[in-house]
């Protein structure tokens, strides 16, 4: 079996894992039944993305930016759009859905909350799962329309890596269901690293 397609089932198993664990993490946060949806994990290749989403109509979006540092490094990104991040806000806030009507600054911190637990759901799996030493930095808040943030986004690692996983989630709770996307991209070498890890521990895989 070709080294991309042990790739691409290694993230793939690592994007699974990380959105049970996710899940988990939120439901315990905000004290109600919550769980994050896994619609569809694929490895793309970024130029592929980027047309895709240059190419739909153009959105505001909130996003929140995580390099998870360590032995194996990517780059995160999670963004939702902006009516959506309202809803979310109440939620961690455990308000009642509807009651934040404007983008604020604890409507960035929901977010930026939200980006904590979606990349402490990554990093232990790493840790946990694999024993490669990682660990997220503080996520970053940007509000700006998609294809600006997810250009600036690309921009930083395009000239090193060509590929990316696409995570496509949504979130149920509050009797409301929430489409929401995440982009994992490895820094080059970080997919061998854990390709080796999963083979070592996991012979069958």
């Amino acid at each position: 079996m070709g080294s991309l397609s042990m790739t691409q089932k290694a993230l793939k198993l690592v994007a699974t894992l990380s959105i049970d664990r996710c899940s988990t993490l939120l439901s315990k946060m905000i004290k109600k039944g919550a769980t994050i949806e896994l619609e569809n994990v694929s490895h793309e290749d970024i130029s592929g993305v980027t047309a895709t989403i240059m190419g739909t109509e153009d959105r505001e979006v909130v996003a929140a930016f995580v390099d998870l540092e360590g032995d194996a490094p990517f780059k995160f990104l999670f963004y939702v759009n902006v009516k959506d991040s309202l809803v979310l806000a109440d939620m961690i806030l455990r308000k009642e859905p509807g009651t934040t009507k404007e983008f604020d600054e604890y409507a960035s911190s929901a977010v930026q909350e939200l980006g904590n637990i979606l990349a402490s759901g990554c990093t232990n799996v790493f840790v946990k799962d694999f024993k490669i030493a990682m660990k997220p930095t503080p996520p970053v808040v940007v509000k700006d329309y998609l294809s600006t943030m997810f250009q600036e986004y690309i921009m930083n690692v395009a000239c090193q890596q060509d590929k990316l996983l696409m995570i496509e989630t949504v979130f149920v709770v509050m009797g409301q269901n929430i489409p929401c996307a995440m982009f994992i991209l490895p820094i080059p070498g970080s997919e061998q690293v854990l390709v080796d890890k999963i083979l070592k521990d996991m012979p069958e895989f």
